[in-house]
């Protein structure tokens, strides 16, 4: 809900920690790097301290497949109470090297009652999505400017998730932050 008591809709948009590039490993098996793991738990303690939600409607997590960012989800984890152990958490291989149109299916495919959807996945195309759904302000300019690793863009809208994909910039960026260890 915002400060007004009306029932928002939010969009959690993270970025992968810093990965690693082994020689010999594909682009999908890449681990995170040194700082990676040293970033991810500070993600996790972001999200626990700055990412509400109503009782009874637990966050849904949707989680690209490839290691770096399953990877920054179980460290992020480690930092997360209690209560996030109510979210829907599921992988879903259509966030890896995502099209906007693609990450804009996956949003629009969850539930009519999700409160809060979190994606991990990887840029470009978290951050195309903040341009596709949000209205320019200083809030956008500093989630497109740069979305670095481990870079955090929290999104809300009035309308629920599935139906503010389809409506013109229904979005504004609330938040942006790049939690580091």
């Amino acid at each position: 809900m915002d400060t007004n008591g009306q029932q928002c809709s939010r969009l959690v948009l993270v970025r992968h920690a810093k990965s690693d590039y082994p020689w010999g490993v594909v682009d999908h098996a890449r681990p995170l790097n040194e700082r990676g793991r040293r970033d991810a738990p500070e993600l996790g303690a972001w999200l626990d301290t700055h990412i509400s939600w109503e009782e009874g409607r637990p966050p849904v997590v949707r989680i690209s497949t490839a290691r770096r960012a399953q990877l920054t989800w179980g460290l992020a984890h480690t930092r997360l109470s209690d209560r996030w152990d109510a979210a829907d958490v599921a992988d879903e291989p259509r966030i890896y090297e995502a099209s906007v149109s693609t990450l804009l299916d996956v949003i629009g495919s969850v539930p009519q009652d999700t409160g809060t959807l979190i994606l991990v996945g990887h840029n470009p195309g978290l951050a195309d999505v903040v341009l596709a759904l949000s209205r320019a302000d200083e809030m956008r300019a500093a989630a497109t400017v740069k979305f670095p690793t481990s870079a955090v863009a929290v999104l809300e809208s009035y309308l629920s998730l599935p139906l503010a994909v389809g409506q013109n910039r229904a979005f504004r960026v609330v938040d942006f932050a790049v939690p580091r260890g």
